[in-house]
């Protein structure tokens, strides 16, 4: 029995020309009229959302299942802050240490705001969206007294969202300051912030003794929920993986300094990055992807049991991945959910600096691009990625519940985009 298509629109296949995304010769007729039962070749393109297929016939049957092409959809601005601009939301984004990422702040289970923040300063806001319009919702310019008691005074200091209560949102701000041992996790009481954890020694058994060290939200157990957290020092095989019981962090894994690395990965260069990542489509952030800059190497390892293991490895030298070679020192990456299904189960390559990005999907292990195949150096949605200050993240751009668009940032130059698919 033929797959239904309702509500698709059948667009007719062009002349066959040396350009043309369809396999040509094409044989068998073309149509663009109503599905079924026609014989032979490829019959047309089917666009629904964002995807685009080919329709396959063979003789005597129905049409066959869609076959995905290659084509790209576009991507746009929906807000945008060009050279010399003024930030968003009121935050200005005039110094080289301003950092960024997505929040959970009205408890809501989506990631539609955006925190800025500048290290060294006292400096945070908190912005929201109003159709498209951004203000804040908290806020503390240079000079002023961080948030929840945490000062914000250290260059050093980097924050990330957590799942504290296990409630499966990330509604609570790990903040922490390598080299320092200092780590406050702040929560938040209608716009009232305050700590659940602070510390000078680190936490659970991590010392936070190094400016390299470096921590991000990571599901352990395949619940859904980001309520552990990774915290790594790249350059010498240290990484732990800590569990919260009531305020109580233990480790779950621990390698020392020096260790053994994770799941195949060593960590002993210092440009090794890493962050969670949805593997197998599961809507679960519980696989670690592992990247080294300047080398092509990149793993992914996933909590198999009572061990790590390599789900995909490139080892040093090797040729990065899904085409993206990795071989530049200023290479970058992060998850977005650039199908639209609420899953962060595609990779986002960018080498900032050049205009190059890439955006990766997994078809069971095989790692294939989706957008700038080309390498053509232009950047995404006009913003052109020529700085090597550039930096991104996936945001809930439209408060749907899916990180569907692209955050992108120039620190010290007030530009801030975001861009989404047409």
């Amino acid at each position: 029995m033929a797959p239904s298509y309702a509500g698709l629109e059948v667009v007719p296949n062009p002349p066959p020309s040396p350009t043309s995304p369809l396999p040509v010769p094409i044989a068998g007729p073309v149509v663009s009229c109503a599905i079924g039962g026609v014989v032979g070749g490829v019959v047309g393109v089917v666009k629904h959302k964002h995807k685009s297929v080919q329709l396959k016939a063979s003789p005597g049957s129905n049409i066959s299942d869609p076959v995905p092409t290659t084509k790209p959809t576009p991507f746009s601005p929906v807000y945008k802050q060009s050279d010399l601009g003024n930030g968003i939301g009121g935050y200005d984004l005039a110094s080289t240490a301003d950092r960024s990422f997505a929040f959970d702040y009205d408890h809501s289970g989506k990631l539609d705001h955006i925190v800025l923040y500048r290290p060294g300063s006292g400096a945070i806001f908190i912005v929201k969206n109003y159709n498209g319009t951004f203000a804040p919702v908290y806020s503390q310019g240079s000079g002023g007294e961080g948030i929840g008691g945490y000062d914000l005074m250290s260059p050093n200091d980097r924050a990330f969202a957590f799942d504290y209560e296990h409630s499966g949102k990330l509604d609570y701000i790990a903040f922490y300051r390598g080299g320092g041992g200092t780590i406050w996790i702040i929560g938040n009481n209608n716009g009232s912030f305050f700590p659940v954890y602070s510390g000078d020694d680190g936490i659970g058994g991590y010392d936070l003794k190094s400016t390299r060290d470096r921590a991000f939200a990571f599901d352990n157990d395949h619940s859904g929920k980001l309520d552990y957290i990774a915290v790594y020092r790249p350059g010498t095989g240290t990484f732990w993986i800590l569990g919260n019981n009531n305020g109580n962090f233990t480790p779950v894994y621990s390698q020392g300094d020096p260790g053994l690395g994770i799941g195949g990965c060593d960590l002993l260069s210092t440009k090794d990055s890493a962050f969670a990542f949805d593997y197998d489509h599961s809507g679960k952030m519980d696989h670690i992807v592992i990247y080294r800059p300047g080398k092509g190497s990149v793993w992914i390892v996933k909590h198999d049991g009572n061990i790590f293991r390599s789900a995909y490895q490139q080892w040093s030298p090797r040729d990065g991945i899904g085409g993206f070679d990795l071989t530049d020192s200023n290479d970058s990456a992060f998850t977005v959910d650039y199908d639209g299904t609420g899953k962060q189960d595609s990779l986002v390559f960018y080498r900032p600096g050049s205009g190059i990005i890439r955006i990766l999907n997994n078809n069971n292990g095989t790692f294939v691009p989706v957008y700038g195949k080309d390498d053509s150096g232009t950047g995404i949605g006009g913003y052109d990625l020529k700085s090597t200050m550039d930096l991104g993240y996936a945001l809930d751009y439209k408060q749907s519940g899916q990180l569907d668009h692209i955050a992108l940032y120039r620190p010290g130059a007030g530009i801030f985009y975001i861009v989404g698919r047409l």
